[in-house]
């Protein structure tokens, strides 16, 4: 569907500036220094609203549409952090795993990747930054 949202030209012009602010505030969060606390705490919230509805929210998912991530080898395996990212990233043609690389900021999949391969078990200890996810946007380099 489409919906076209009419405004004034003040209007326009306030949520233009709040959009702009917005995208200020987030672009100074991806080059923070996160701690794994604060990517653990943001990445369970992140996964809780847009992945556990297909993976799960004990990472289990519902095999075999919906892979588990507890304890699967893209999830706790050190080779394969670019392949996540990839996946969270990019999606998987031909597959219900879309792409978030448009939904999601730097921010959050790095949270939400960092969340995966520390939760239900799987304490990898990785601890993935925005920096790295805005790289890997530009560079397709992990």
């Amino acid at each position: 569907p489409i919906v076209v949202d009419v405004r004034t030209p003040e209007d326009y012009a306030k949520w233009l500036t709040e959009k702009k602010e917005a995208a200020a505030k987030e672009r100074e969060l991806t080059s923070k220094d996160w701690t794994m606390v604060e990517l653990m705490e943001r990445g369970k919230k992140t996964y809780e609203k847009v992945c556990a509805a297909c993976h799960q929210v004990n990472g289990e998912g519902m095999p075999p549409i919906f892979p588990a991530l507890k304890g699967s080898k893209m999830a706790v395996e050190k080779d394969q952090i670019k392949a996540h990212i990839d996946i969270v990233v990019n999606g998987k043609k031909g597959t219900a795993m879309q792409a978030f690389a448009a939904q999601l900021s730097e921010v959050d999949i790095a949270a939400v990747i960092t969340y995966e391969r520390n939760a239900w078990g799987n304490n990898t200890g990785d601890l993935i930054t925005p920096k790295q996810i805005l790289e890997y946007k530009q560079t397709g380099k992990y």
